[in-house]
């Protein structure tokens, strides 16, 4: 290893994501600002988020990549199909959208392409991880990683859920639901999806199918851990057998076949961070809040906040992004409110009585967040089968 080097920039991005890439973008796209991403992964990891919503193509226009994005394959979206609330069938189209259609990603290749054009438009990468983020007050003085330190004059914090620099000011996030995902790949034999997502509710909490390119389809059951652990749902046979169960979505895999080793679960919870910028640093996407997957936003999200706090950031204006994100996660809150209270066939049921009671606890004051869930539970584990 050579000597320990010391690096500077204008603008230090830790976290190459969607939004620390959309940061990058936005920032690059004033002449003379120099811009690191510091990002170890190489994105070979599979992914839960493929949806996003036809207002994201104006977002991908804004930010330089729509050309890059068009060319990679993605399928395109027309609406969704689902059962909820009731036993008929709802409907929700995109044809009427002035933004054209949805997307069904590849979430990896999405991903690496959003890093490359970054680094096509003149930023430096560091295939490295953050080791070390250095405090002085509430600046940070510079990050490290295992063969530099990093200085900037702003540093954006784009680490997802684990928060890197917003943690080593010691700030939390504050939750107001505690959510599992557990998900797994089907290889499609027809096209019995189609272009279209599909949402079930069920007893314990809802289902999610939606074909992705590649030949395979995405299938997710979102649900109260309390509810997965009781039931065995950590687990694929049991999780298999639940999706058997599902009036709409089984019967469209009915000629798939099951990935095995695509069996995952991941946290999707609803949080905001107590604070989302400090003396010379902001955080984007999952690092400031997490949505619900059932707002098909955690992309667009992060696209977003990346681009605002880049703006933030050439304004000077912190203030102006920090209440954006507040005021973006409160309206968050109450479209969640609305959508669970429509679902009222299992209301007494673990998950759903925990989302309508959540439902009707939405604090106007954010110094009071809802914990109506054990807020210091453990995330599920990760599960390889």
């Amino acid at each position: 290893m050579g000597a320990f080097a010391d690096s500077m920039f204008d603008v230090a991005i830790i976290g190459g994501g969607a939004a620390g890439s959309a940061a990058a973008l936005t920032l690059l796209q004033a002449e003379g600002c120099s811009v690191c991403i510091v990002e170890n992964s190489d994105f070979a990891e599979p992914r839960v988020g493929e949806t996003i919503p036809p207002d994201t193509n104006h977002l991908l226009l804004q930010l330089g990549v729509k050309r890059a994005f068009e060319t990679q394959g993605h399928l395109p979206c027309y609406g969704s199909h689902s059962l909820w609330g009731s036993n008929q069938l709802g409907h929700n189209d995109f044809l009427t959208s002035p933004h054209g259609n949805g997307w069904h990603l590849d979430r990896n290749r999405f991903d690496r392409m959003l890093l490359d054009q970054v680094a096509a438009s003149g930023a430096r990468l560091f295939a490295e991880e953050c080791t070390g983020v250095q405090c002085s007050g509430d600046l940070v003085d510079h990050i490290e990683t295992s063969s530099r330190k990093i200085r900037a004059r702003h540093y954006i914090d784009a680490t997802g859920r684990s928060a890197k620099v917003m943690r080593a000011f010691g700030v939390s996030h504050r939750f107001d639901d505690r959510q599992a995902v557990i998900w797994a790949k089907f290889k499609v034999a027809d096209k019995s999806l189609g272009n279209s997502t599909w949402l079930e509710a069920t007893r314990d909490g809802w289902w999610y199918a939606a074909e992705v390119p590649g030949g395979n389809a995405v299938v997710a059951l979102g649900t109260d851990p309390r509810v997965a652990k009781s039931g065995g749902l950590y687990h694929l046979p049991n999780w298999a057998a639940a999706l058997s169960g599902t009036y709409l979505i089984a019967p469209k895999l009915a000629r798939a076949k099951l990935q095995l080793d695509s069996f995952r679960v991941t946290s999707s919870h609803s949080y905001i961070a107590e604070r989302v910028v400090g003396g010379n640093w902001i955080t984007v996407g999952d690092a400031a809040s997490a949505f619900d997957p059932l707002s098909s936003a955690g992309i667009y999200k992060a696209l977003l906040t990346g681009q605002m706090a880049a703006r933030s950031i050439r304004t000077g204006d912190y203030k102006s992004y920090a209440r954006r994100v507040l005021e973006d996660y409160q309206a968050y809150l109450l479209k969640r409110q609305e959508l669970y209270a429509v679902e009222t066939r299992w209301r007494d049921n673990i998950f759903w009585a925990a989302r309508h009671k959540l439902a009707g606890e939405i604090p106007q004051d954010r110094n009071q967040p809802v914990h109506s869930l054990d807020s210091t539970a453990a995330d599920p584990e990760i599960v390889h089968m």
